[in-house]
């Protein structure tokens, strides 16, 4: 009986194999590290993102708040009797209804507290409400400064005292004769109960911190409402150059304290020397990534293992030599290993022969991720896993050139035909003659969907389905800045929903927002599609005419106001209720700088059409005389 042949290791083979086998041992731990480095820099992103998009929101949403104060705040100056009030005390007919109208105005603004009339001696004369003996918002030194300066319209205080209706901040404006000369201040304040309302609706998550702040760095309002988490305290630096306009629109850094690292947004509510802070912790927003960085390191220390046994084993081959049965037996061993831990690894992984690239083997994550069974795809070319086969040439000659290329996201498809987003690193191993193309593939579609939503919330109004003021005002100059530059002609519509109180009032909030959906949804079948429109807050709604004369502005105003006014809104007791719109109208002057020049005047053309009768348009061109006089 012979005796079975034993099969020769050369050192050059020996070595050749070893050497591929510390190449892809490597080539997999590259793979790994650099899919655990890409999800933390994703992750980080995200979280970015996402508190600069908060911060966003929020600095939107109080400054939108502030402004409906003001605009109530300003129509009180028209209707104020000043040289009455300098005449204090009134009589109590006179009296009781000059309270009936700061009361009426202060139902207009849900976040405001008390309006008060403020005599030019700095006395508390008239409020809405009657809290006791009101406290002056402003001190002497104060009243002074804004008695000094007449072109100092708007003016900002710090709300401080023990009673909860003197927390917050005091929006005031100034009150004068006909003369000019300084008769007092109307003034509302806006508690912090209402600020800290607003911060309690962000989601930061469980160590996730929202401030107001003042230009002295302290608190006006604070979530959580006990100290913040970590002792932590925004950077008054930061803060200083967001008061004095070094950093125009905000910031988001990284801070590092008490062993955290946080993700902090600065932003200033424009016009205002108050900033809003939102924070998030490390502990919440890297959680899941270290869950799974524990898996990554766990599958690269198997990787590790299993690439020294191979080694070890072809190593023992080659020294014992025994016979081909306990050679064939070994590597029967190694093959099991290796393939239990590529089959582990949460990554789908493609090898391809170069240069026909038909795929020689693909693991279980990989056969999940494009719902193809294993033996099915071998019989494949790694292109045909791709959306588009062009973008896998270009990455063929992308790591021709750069050695590998690492982390793209590139649009991929499953063998059904669906498309999805992933993740990709490709790399080649050369043994020989013979070059390996390695392709690791995450799935990536849940990150782009909400990546996607988190810009919608960012720029679209949610009740009405419109741009939100932030879109519209970075839309609105962009088209501005167009028109300027090529001389074409650019109009603005401001639209108020006539006596949006009153809807509200009687029929409720319900019925309140079915008219704003209503109204939006004219403006949207109404105006062209290259028309910007949005809801500016509120019942409030703006729209921008590219390409549109005054004459042609006013003809849109028109159709939109006839259609508002034609519309029908179905009760629950089986009635409608129809409402009405006005609307003002502004173009585009050579002077314009930024698309508030227009806002501004759309506004008093606005204000104009709603003082005159409602339920109509006004051109601010044709009312500047009136305006001026």
């Amino acid at each position: 009986m012979k005796r079975p042949r034993i099969m020769q290791w050369s050192a050059r083979q020996s070595a050749s194999i070893t050497v591929f086998a510390m190449l892809f041992g490597l080539g997999m731990i590259s793979i790994l590290g650099y899919q655990v480095n890409s999800s933390y820099r994703a992750q980080m992103a995200q979280a970015r993102s996402r508190v600069d998009n908060l911060s966003q929101m929020l600095e939107a949403q109080l400054r939108s708040a502030l402004r409906e104060v003001d605009l109530v705040l300003r129509d009180l100056e028209d209707r104020v009797d000043v040289p009455a009030l300098a005449r204090s005390p009134l009589d109590d007919t006179r009296a009781k209804a000059l309270q009936g109208l700061l009361l009426d105005k202060l139902t207009l603004v849900r976040q405001a507290d008390n309006i008060l009339l403020i005599a030019p001696d700095g006395r508390v004369v008239y409020q809405a409400l009657d809290f006791g003996t009101a406290q002056p918002p402003f001190d002497a030194a104060q009243l002074a400064r804004i008695r000094d300066d007449p072109y100092r319209e708007r003016v900002y205080a710090r709300l401080q005292g023990t009673d909860k209706h003197q927390q917050g901040i005091a929006l005031a404006r100034r009150l004068e004769t006909r003369d000019g000369q300084f008769a007092g201040l109307v003034v509302a304040n806006v508690t912090t109960a209402y600020f800290q309302q607003v911060l309690d609706t962000l989601d930061l998550g469980q160590h996730g911190i929202a401030l107001l702040v003042d230009e002295r760095s302290a608190a006006v309002a604070q979530r959580p409402g006990e100290r913040p988490a970590d002792d932590f305290s925004p950077d008054p630096q930061l803060l200083r150059q967001l008061n004095n306009g070094t950093l125009a629109t905000g910031i988001t850094v990284l801070e590092n304290g008490a062993g955290v690292t946080r993700l902090v947004s600065y932003r200033q509510l424009a016009g205002s020397p108050f900033s809003v802070v939102v924070s998030t912790s490390s502990r919440d927003y890297l959680a899941s990534w270290r869950n799974n960085n524990l898996y990554y390191l766990v599958g690269g220390s198997l990787l590790l293992a299993m690439a020294l046994m191979m080694i070890y084993f072809f190593w023992r081959s080659h020294r014992l030599a025994r016979n081909l049965q306990q050679k064939e037996s070994r590597l029967n061993v190694s093959e099991v290993r290796f393939r239990q831990m590529i089959e582990t690894i949460p990554v789908a992984l493609l090898l391809a022969r170069l240069p026909e690239c038909f795929i020689t083997y693909i693991n279980q994550q990989g056969a999940r991720t494009f719902d193809i069974p294993q033996a099915g795809a071998l019989s494949l070319r790694a292109a045909d896993f791709y959306l588009n086969s062009s973008d896998f040439r270009e990455q063929l000659l992308a790591m021709d050139q750069t050695q590998g290329i690492r982390n793209i996201e590139v649009r991929m498809r499953r063998w059904s035909g669906e498309a999805f987003w992933a993740s990709l690193s490709m790399s080649s191993v050369t043994v020989g003659e013979e070059i390996t193309l390695m392709i690791g593939v995450s799935d990536i579609t849940e990150r782009k969907r909400l990546e996607g939503e988190l810009k919608r919330r960012a720029t679209t109004d949610s009740l009405s389905g419109l741009s939100n003021r932030a879109h519209f005002m970075e839309l609105a100059n962009q088209e501005l800045a167009r028109a300027q530059r090529y001389a074409r002609p650019l109009a603005l519509l401001m639209l108020d929903i006539d006596y949006f109180k009153r809807i509200n009032d009687t029929h409720g909030h319900d019925v309140g927002d079915q008219a704003i959906r209503a109204v939006a949804q004219v403006l949207s079948a109404t105006l062209r599609d290259v028309d910007v429109v949005a809801r500016m807050g509120g019942e409030e709604f703006a729209a921008l005419l590219p390409e549109t004369t005054p004459e042609l502005a006013c003809a849109a105003a028109e159709r939109v106001r006839v259609n508002i006014e034609a519309h029908r809104i179905a009760l629950p007791n089986g009635s409608e209720l129809a409402f009405t719109g006005s609307i003002g109208i502004s173009a585009l002057r050579r002077d314009d700088q930024l698309i508030d020049d227009l806002l501004k005047r759309a506004d008093l053309a606005l204000y104009h059409a709603k003082h005159h009768g409602r339920n109509q348009s006004a051109l601010y061109d044709e009312i500047e005389p009136q305006q001026s006089a």
